[in-house]
């Protein structure tokens, strides 16, 4: 069983792997994210040689954007928060979903969660959205507005 985040964009602007990785290199130049696929939609986060996650983009009519969207309103929907609203609307009118599945193998929580912490904060000041945790509830910032588990 994985451990999953997802950031919700609603932003128009493209997001794929490779301005990801390109952006994620601007801070550290040991982030990279390898990809089998040539349309890059898929791949795993590495910081050196180590893989923290595997990420993957989720478009409308990909057949899997139009599930997680409707699950993830059902989460929502039984959430209690001031932000519940907020999220409702952010899961509405979502353009792409970055679902990362963290790999924490023997790593303590908190160097694995670190190492992919400076993909939320770029995604946080260059797309607008929210972030999901599992089992926790949604995001603005550093800032739970949804507790929905």
């Amino acid at each position: 069983m994985g451990y999953y985040m997802r950031y919700i964009v609603k932003d128009n602007r493209n997001l794929d792997l490779q301005l990801i990785e390109d952006s994620l290199r601007q801070s550290d130049s040991a982030y990279a994210i390898s990809s089998r696929q040539t349309e890059r939609i898929a791949g795993d986060l590495m910081h050196g040689e180590e893989i923290y996650a595997q990420i993957e983009i989720n478009r409308p009519g990909d057949g899997l954007f139009e599930d997680e969207i409707e699950e993830l309103l059902e989460f929502a929907q039984d959430g209690e928060g001031k932000g519940k609203e907020e999220v409702i609307n952010c899961l509405k009118k979502a353009r792409a979903i970055l679902v990362v599945q963290v790999l924490f193998q023997d790593r303590e929580t908190e160097d694995a969660l670190g190492k992919i912490d400076p993909l939320w904060q770029w995604l946080f000041e260059n797309r607008k959205g929210l972030l999901q945790v599992d089992g926790e509830g949604y995001y603005s910032g550093a800032t739970m507005i949804l507790k929905a588990e």
